[in-house]
């Protein structure tokens, strides 16, 4: 350890700009290049990690903050969120944003109110939520719908083509055996 005569020595130790060098995600740890200099295994800081626990790595590359207690940079950690040129940042509107490294966005715009999920080409959202899920609002579906299970609702339903039921059409379906007066016809075909 440095002198504690030189205090600016002691802080250049214990804060230092570096970069990821390698990541080891079952361990929870990577190393840090500082200049010619590579750490050993240190854990990164995660915004949580107790009941909540949230996971993102830090990837190879990504700028970072060393912070080594006493000036030992074997009993480091590694503060990340420093942007560079090249890991710029993914956005210049005021806005809250989550850019995923496959192009995938989470974000936010308060004044707007508008939540936004894009994934790239051939992107899936998957949901799955025992309980049921509940949406209020207008819903708007773009594209085709798969239905596996029953479908139960009330108020009207309104379709601008037609129904098809058990291959039956609702429009254009014609009833066996129609008769005149009080009787009734025969089922559709």
């Amino acid at each position: 350890m440095a002198s504690l005569n030189d205090p600016r020595r002691v802080i250049g130790n214990v804060i230092q700009l570096g970069t990821i060098e390698t990541v080891d995600r079952a361990d929870a740890t990577c190393t840090v290049r500082v200049g010619e200099i590579v750490t050993g295994e240190v854990p990164w800081l995660a915004p949580r990690a107790g009941k909540t626990r949230i996971w993102s790595p830090p990837a190879i590359g990504e700028q970072c903050i060393l912070l080594c207690p006493e000036g030992d940079m074997e009993g480091g950690f590694a503060v990340l969120g420093l942007f560079s040129d090249a890991n710029p940042a993914p956005s210049t509107e005021d806005i809250e944003l989550i850019r995923f490294g496959d192009g995938a966005i989470l974000s936010y715009d308060a004044s707007a109110h508008l939540l936004v999920a894009q994934l790239p080409a051939g992107g899936k959202v998957r949901l799955d939520a025992p309980g049921g899920i509940t949406i209020t609002g207008p819903v708007k579906i773009t594209g085709p719908v798969t239905i596996d299970g029953d479908l139960d609702g009330t108020g009207t339903a309104t379709w601008s083509q037609d129904v098809v039921g058990g291959g039956k059409s609702l429009k254009g379906h014609i009833h066996t055996k129609v008769q005149a007066g009080t009787a009734v016809s025969g089922p559709p075909q």
